[in-house]
C-alpha cells in the first residue's frame, strides 16, 4: 500500500475530528486509523514531507487523545510516542504520554517517565499558557506518586549479624 498523501491525510484527520466531536470514540479511531496504518516510518532513511510529519503527529495524537476517553493507557502511549516521533516539537504528543503513563498501574518507572514526558511538554514552544499549568501539576502528581512509591519500598536488611560470613 502506498503513503499516504498529505491530502487523505487531512481527509481522515477531519472524519476523526468530527467521531471526536461527537464522542464516538470508536469511529474517530477507526477514521485515523485507516491513515495511521498507510504513514511513513519515521525511522526509515527516507525524507518526510514536515508538513505530513506535522500532520501525522496531530493525527497520531488525537486518537491518543480517543483511547484515553477510552481509558485504554497502552494504545495511546503507543501513539504519543510515535507522534513525538513525527514531530518532537509538537508538546501534546509528550503530554499525551505523561497522561497514558499516569493511567497504567502505578510503578516507579512510570512515574518517573510521566514526570519526563510532562517537563517535555514544558519545553515545548507555543505551549497556552492554561496547559503550562495543567504541566505543572501534573509535574507535581507524578512526583508525588514517585516519592509515595520510592517510600514504600522495603529497604534490605543491612544488620552485619545477619550477613553471613565467607
Amino acid at each position: 500500500m502506498p503513503t499516504i498523501t498529505l491530502d487523505e491525510l487531512l481527509a481522515a484527520k477531519t472524519e476523526g475530528n468530527e467521531h471526536y466531536k461527537a464522542q464516538a470514540f470508536p469511529e474517530a479511531i477507526a477514521a485515523y486509523g485507516k491513515a495511521v496504518k498507510r504513514l511513513p516510518d519515521p525511522d526509515d532513511d527516507e525524507p518526510i514531507d514536515p508538513e505530513l510529519a506535522k500532520t501525522a503527529a496531530v493525527v497520531l495524537c488525537n486518537r491518543a487523545a480517543c483511547h484515553i476517553a477510552l481509558q485504554k493507557a497502552v494504545p495511546a502511549l503507543a501513539d504519543a510516542q510515535l507522534a513525538s516521533d513525527f514531530d518532537p516539537a509538537n508538546w501534546k504528543t509528550h503530554w499525551r504520554q505523561g497522561m497514558s503513563l499516569m493511567m497504567m498501574s502505578t510503578s516507579i518507572q512510570r512515574a518517573e517517565q510521566a514526570s519526563a514526558a510532562f517537563k517535555r511538554t514544558l519545553q515545548c514552544e507555543g505551549v497556552p499558557e492554561k496547559d503550562r499549568a495543567n504541566a505543572t501539576a501534573a509535574i507535581g502528581h507524578a512526583e508525588t506518586r514517585l516519592a509515595q512509591l520510592r517510600e514504600g519500598l522495603a529497604m534490605p536488611d543491612m544488620d552485619p549479624s545477619n550477613c553471613s560470613q565467607q
